[in-house]
């Protein structure tokens, strides 16, 4: 009779123990990172008999359940994490490449431009009116605007994205602690106890956060105890064991983004496969070339600009004053303080050929900054002569070749078409007043020449199709992390269903082991009644 009894009290506490686990399963369903517990159910055998006949006829002890169990298989959860580290990166860097987008729209510095041009284009039209002239100054202000909101919208997005990465990292240094903290939990556990069951779980959650921040290979010894490296099993070690080894970010001097392992015990440089570390080191790369690019664009279009009005004079016959500064050298621009007299529309010198002039010939001229005196070149016999217009004596004379330019009076002249012998031409510096407009042929040809409104055009359009195209990864990435994380919660998570099955069998089971109690005690005492 003791040994029905004993059976039967097995069973009572047994089941009573699995009742809990499906209790403690129940109340978890929402909890996060909480895996389904499974209560192992085992059989208590008889001991070992005197005599091996009669030991085969004896029968167990009951059921005993001293162990909890974790529903929970390594290889969906590794395919888990490596599926969050893919897609940690890519929207990592989508972030910061829509914020690009933003401030490059937001800039508007190719529209910017065609209306500077454009106001050029005014100017020439009429050169010696206030109106276009204040219209292309104004115009200036907009380009200037433009690349400087472009400028300091991209230091924005640099600054944030270098306290996003520093943070990640933090983060991530405070998982690794937090992880061999676990781990050291884990070695003094009792095995199949409720204790490592909950730190086990805790272990999981860590690794989960740790892999949306960099890309993990993750193994586990018979403890449960995890070693953790970095991009795969060939990786450097992160977390070994009862220990984690800190991680350090840094940027260089162009802006990219560097990581080393352990600084200061056993220096390692790292680059992260995945995770938002990783993205973070994509989207600073990218940022720091629009930077560069956008720098580049300023000083170039600032450079044609001022060279162009170099070039000219302005309506008061003075040489053209430089009108953009790109010298703060980080892509934003200033309008120099003039006014739109100080355009310089005219060549300074202006040619006019002789009124009795029959041939087809044109002359262009380029000086070399010097100021020179009034001119008259005669083209007879394919021979350029140099005379002074008020004394007629000749400066000097030179054989030409139609469109070859060649140096005469300290000019380089160009002839093109043809010359009847005797045809003259005067050139003289520009005088105040001028409606000359020469000087505004060369500010279209550097708008021509130069590219500029392509080269913003390219800048954003560059960023749109990297924004595209990581946008289309990130959706093929979210269904495999969807489908990754529905293949790892179908083992680990709670289903009420199930579990509503199991409380009913539990709870018979129980019942059952209770009412064998009562049979072995009514047993006894019917005997026990025999007896007396």
């Amino acid at each position: 009779m003791t040994d029905l009894l004993s059976i039967g009290a097995t069973g009572v506490k047994a089941y009573q123990t699995a009742l809990n686990v499906v209790g403690e399963n129940i109340a978890n369903a929402s909890t996060p990172g909480y895996v389904r517990r499974e209560a192992n159910l085992t059989e208590v055998t008889a001991g070992a008999g005197r005599y091996l006949l009669l030991n085969n006829l004896t029968i167990g002890h009951g059921v005993a359940a001293n162990t909890v169990g974790r529903a929970w298989d390594a290889f969906k959860a590794s395919d888990l994490r490596n599926a969050t580290a893919e897609s940690g990166r890519t929207n990592s860097t989508i972030t910061w490449l829509e914020r690009i987008e933003t401030s490059l729209n937001t800039a508007g510095i190719s529209a910017a431009m065609t209306k500077f041009f454009n106001a050029g284009q005014a100017v020439a039209a009429d050169p010696t009116g206030s109106a276009p002239r204040a219209g292309l100054i104004d115009a200036a202000s907009g380009v200037a605007a433009a690349f400087t909101t472009s400028a300091s919208g991209l230091a924005a997005i640099d600054s944030d994205l270098r306290a996003s990465a520093k943070l990640g990292v933090d983060q991530l240094n405070n998982l690794t602690t937090a992880l061999a903290e676990a781990n050291k939990g884990l070695v003094k556990a009792r095995d199949g106890s409720n204790e490592q069951a909950q730190l086990m779980d805790q272990r999981d959650q860590l690794l989960d956060q740790m892999s949306q921040l960099a890309s993990i290979s993750v193994t586990t010894d018979e403890r449960g105890v995890a070693t953790v490296k970095l991009n795969d099993r060939n990786g450097p070690v992160l977390v070994g064991g009862l220990s984690a080894r800190p991680l350090e970010i840094s940027f260089n001097g162009s802006g990219t983004m560097a990581l080393t392992l352990d600084p200061v015990l056993n220096p390692e440089a790292v680059t992260l496969r995945g995770g938002s570390l990783a993205g973070f080191a994509e989207a600073a790369t990218r940022v720091a070339d629009m930077r560069t690019q956008v720098t580049n664009l300023a000083a170039s279009f600032a450079n044609g600009v001022n060279q162009v009005q170099a070039a000219g004079v302005d309506l008061d016959g003075q040489p053209g004053a430089a009108l953009f500064d790109a010298s703060a050298g980080d892509g934003s621009l200033t309008v120099n303080a003039i006014n739109g007299r100080q355009i310089a529309a005219a060549r300074p010198w202006t040619m006019t050929g002789g009124v009795n002039n029959l041939g087809g010939a044109q002359l262009t001229a380029q000086t070399n900054g010097a100021p020179l005196s009034s001119t008259r070149f005669t083209l007879s016999g394919g021979v350029l002569t140099a005379t002074d217009p008020v004394t007629n004596s000749v400066i000097g004379t030179a054989a030409y070749t139609p469109g070859t330019p060649v140096t005469l009076a300290g000019l380089s002249i160009t002839v093109t078409g043809t010359a009847n012998d005797g045809d003259s031409f005067t050139i003289g510096a520009t005088q105040a007043g001028s409606r000359d407009n020469g000087n505004m042929a060369n500010l279209a040809a550097c708008r021509v020449s130069g590219g500029f409104e392509n080269t913003a055009n390219e800048l954003v359009s560059s960023n749109a199709s990297a924004l595209a195209g990581k946008r289309q990864v990130a959706d093929a990435q979210g269904a495999i992390l969807d489908g990754a994380a529905s293949a790892r919660d179908s083992v680990t998570g709670v289903n009420l269903d199930q579990e509503a099955v199991d409380l009913m069998r539990f709870q018979q089971a129980y019942a059952a082991s209770s009412r064998v109690i009562q049979v072995s005690r009514d047993i006894f005492q019917s005997i026990l009644d025999a007896v007396n």
